[in-house]
């Protein structure tokens, strides 16, 4: 078996339902935790038995240049008014080309739960960011 590259952590791109919705300074991974469920069976002796139990799933955050993204900003506005709008949404990693996928993770019925923006300072010279966490309830991992 040959050994692989491992894939770069800069060049990346997020879909939601299939679209392209912008371009992101950074973004923090999803991660899924399964609970163990310890138990200890009758005449096993002093082993302890682990099942699985509950997943869960650590929010998705994004970062962007301020007002490059109204579809976030219309989804996040969507919740924020009580209507949840479920969407599908890829976490896509590109080759140095751009062009190649290197990895990719599906994040299943998600859901926008909080946004934030950078703070204005007119002594400062920094790009205005703006940030949205997300919350999902399913993950799938594709290797290229």
């Amino acid at each position: 078996m040959p050994l692989e590259t491992p894939a770069n952590a800069f060049n990346f791109r997020l879909d939601i339902a299939g679209q392209l919705v912008g371009v992101f300074t950074d973004v923090t991974p999803p991660a899924a935790r399964v609970a163990a469920i310890e138990y200890r069976e009758g005449g096993g002796g002093p082993a302890v038995r682990i099942l699985p139990g509950r997943v869960s799933y650590t929010p998705v955050t994004l970062r962007w240049g301020f007002g490059l993204s109204p579809v976030l900003w219309e989804w996040m506005a969507a919740a924020m008014a009580g209507r949840a709008e479920y969407q599908d949404v890829a976490l896509i990693m590109n080759g140095t080309n751009g062009d190649s996928q290197t990895g990719r993770f599906n994040m299943f019925r998600c859901l926008p739960t909080a946004c934030s923006f950078s703070q204005l300072s007119a002594l400062g010279q920094e790009v205005a960011i703006e940030s949205m966490e997300i919350r999902y309830e399913g993950l799938e991992r594709i290797f290229p």
